[in-house]
């Protein structure tokens, strides 16, 4: 079951979810006539969320082709395999909960800031 979870993640949060996260930047700007309120923010959001979701694919793996070896060769050591796998994953999912944040914090500021008044250019450098 690792292997496939490991899959759905880089699917469905690497792909789906940064798209989505990417148009919502592109377009926020052209639906509120405001500026995205951080630049750095959306940087932030990109590297966090990647980071994430890259360390949680590779961990799934590692773990999913260690656990299957083990199960060849000697099952009964797989539960002490199991006791890195929680923390470690713990990591990975709090660095791509992170980027979630910066994310949702971006286009909360984004829509509650008071116009400027400016002329607005998606995604251009505050």
């Amino acid at each position: 079951m690792i292997d496939p979870l490991a899959h759905a993640h880089m699917n469905l949060v690497g792909g789906v979810v940064l798209l989505a996260m990417g148009v919502t930047f592109y377009l926020l700007p052209i639906f509120t006539g405001k500026r995205i309120y951080s630049i750095k923010l959306v940087k932030h959001t990109f590297w966090w969320v990647s980071i994430g979701v890259y360390s949680f694919y590779i961990i799934q793996m590692v773990f999913g082709i260690w656990e299957g070896l083990l199960l060849h060769s000697s099952p009964q050591d797989i539960p002490s395999v199991h006791r890195f796998y929680g923390p470690i994953m713990a990591i990975s999912g709090t660095v791509m909960a992170i980027g979630f944040c910066t994310y949702l914090a971006n286009v909360v500021l984004t829509i509650t800031a008071s116009s400027s008044g400016d002329e607005i250019a998606p995604l251009q450098n505050q």
